[in-house]
């Protein structure tokens, strides 16, 4: 019974960890959507997210791309944010340690799952 209790309690916490790491990384992708938006006058037509391990730590990326009303052709924006290891989901953190340096993991399907739900 008390085992049941644990395991409960400790679910709770990691979902409101992810959820608090996701709702973060949702605020800054709105924040520089609407910097793009109003400093380069572009309009972002898509976005992907990362999450790098550096020698410094850990990196989100978060890179957003637009068409150039010029030359048509596609052209990219990339913004990054540290952050702490204890603020990284866990099933994300094992698939970053699991590779070298700056190999880019992607967390937007994590993320569409959490703003669509």
């Amino acid at each position: 019974m008390i085992a049941i209790a644990v395991i409960l309690l400790l679910s709770a916490a990691l979902i409101a960890g992810l959820a608090m790491f996701w709702q973060n990384i949702v605020a800054w992708i709105k924040k520089a959507v609407n910097k793009i938006k109003e400093v380069l006058r572009l309009t972002v037509e898509g976005t992907r997210t990362f999450i790098t391990k550096t020698m410094e730590g850990f990196k989100n990326k978060s890179k957003y791309y637009y068409q150039n009303k010029v030359t048509r052709e596609w052209e990219e924006v990339v913004y990054t944010k540290v952050v702490e290891e204890s603020e990284v989901p866990p099933d994300i953190l094992a698939k970053v340690r699991n590779q070298a340096l700056d190999v880019e993991i992607s967390t937007t399907e994590e993320l569409k799952l959490v703003v669509s739900a």
